[in-house]
């Protein structure tokens, strides 16, 4: 509806002005206890009207997430089911809700408008150069997610693992950086309940979950949200290999992959890095908006991450605009390592993944 963001916006004013116990100056806010809930049911309101009314088209394509993962999810009912970090991740806050995971964006900027510090000129194209910033990495991250339920399905899970890592505590955030702590890697464990994502200070960088494939006859490690771990491991797997980690690397692991790794037993692949070394994974998945990012520049950005990561059976690039045609395309990538797959929301467009990990060369 147009003005709909003005109307709730007026509708704000209007109720701060019949409760005239709330301060809002420059420098003062006072929001008393009896009109708390009140003052933010109609502040929300009015953020959340200015994302409806601004980005409608981006709110249906966060409903079709949703949708869609809110489906894989439940296909795996009664097999897995997902916790919360001790921080909920901006992703899980964004398939939760879209409209109020992208107002958050809105939260500051608020109160700067009531203050008088902003006009709603400038409010309204403040607000919306945010969102738009911000849609790109939390609708590659909900896509991901699906992504990941989907192969996650197509593996014929019998069973799922977990690698309980602690974060760190807050009586050790000032040790020296100089000497890194050693700490043994835990054992993976049989666990129906697994991580939406880990958190964020974990010691040590794990996998999400650990499958035991009936599809492969072999256990895979799944991570996402790459975060380097704050501790080195004194038990790296020996059937592994394993690069420094180095900031070039970094940037390639921290820009929305997923990292897919193959083993005949769970303990080879209970590590993805600590604070020093990193595994190199049998395969990588990345991911694309076409409507924001054209395929050529996706291919080259996962060609060279796919340069430095280097993994076993190269890379694939998951789009995810539907298509009505058969959905793989073989590129001629550095070697012939990078593939490109018009995904959608058809898991069985991602049946190439699986079935490069057949055989991947060079695994244990």
């Amino acid at each position: 509806m147009p003005d709909s963001f003005r109307q709730a916006y007026a509708g704000l004013r209007n109720y701060i002005a019949q409760n005239p116990q709330i301060e809002m100056t420059d420098s003062v806010i006072g929001i008393p206890e009896e009109v708390r809930a009140g003052f933010y049911r109609v502040f929300n309101a009015a953020r959340e009207a200015f994302v409806e009314e601004k980005f409608p088209v981006l709110l249906d394509r966060a409903r079709l997430l949703q949708d869609n993962y809110v489906k894989a999810e439940g296909e795996l009912a009664g097999l897995v089911s997902w916790e919360d970090a001790p921080t909920v991740s901006p992703v899980q806050r964004f398939l939760r809700s879209s409209r109020q995971s992208l107002a958050r964006e809105l939260f500051d900027s608020m109160f700067d408008l009531l203050k008088g510090r902003e006009s709603l000129e400038t409010f309204e194209q403040k607000g919306l150069q945010r969102i738009a910033a911000v849609w790109p990495p939390l609708f590659r991250g909900g896509y991901e997610k699906w992504a990941v339920l989907s192969l996650v399905k197509l593996l014929a899970p019998r069973g799922f693992l977990r690698v309980n890592v602690r974060p760190l505590n807050p009586g050790e955030r000032g040790k020296s950086a100089v000497r890194v702590p050693s700490i043994e890697i835990p054992a993976p464990e049989r666990s129906a309940n697994l991580l939406f994502s880990q958190p964020y200070n974990a010691i040590l960088a794990v996998p999400d979950l650990i499958v035991q494939s009936g599809a492969l006859s072999r256990f895979v490690g799944i991570r996402s949200e790459f975060r380097p771990g704050l501790y080195n491991a004194s038990n790296a797997s020996l059937e592994r290999e394993w690069s420094p980690i180095h900031a070039d690397l970094l940037m390639s692991l921290e820009s929305g992959l997923t990292l897919i790794y193959l083993a005949e037993k769970p303990e080879s692949i209970s590590l993805v890095a600590d604070a020093t070394r990193f595994c190199r994974p049998d395969l990588v998945l990345g991911y694309i908006d076409t409507r924001i990012v054209p395929k050529d520049a996706a291919m080259e950005a996962i060609a060279a991450a796919d340069s430095r990561i280097n993994p076993v059976v190269g890379s694939y690039v998951v789009a995810s605009e539907p298509c009505p045609e058969s959905g793989v395309n073989v590129e001629t990538g550095p070697a012939s390592r990078i593939r490109f797959i018009k995904a959608g929301y058809d898991e069985l467009q991602l049946l190439p993944v699986i079935d490069a990990l057949v055989e991947p060369a060079g695994t244990t």
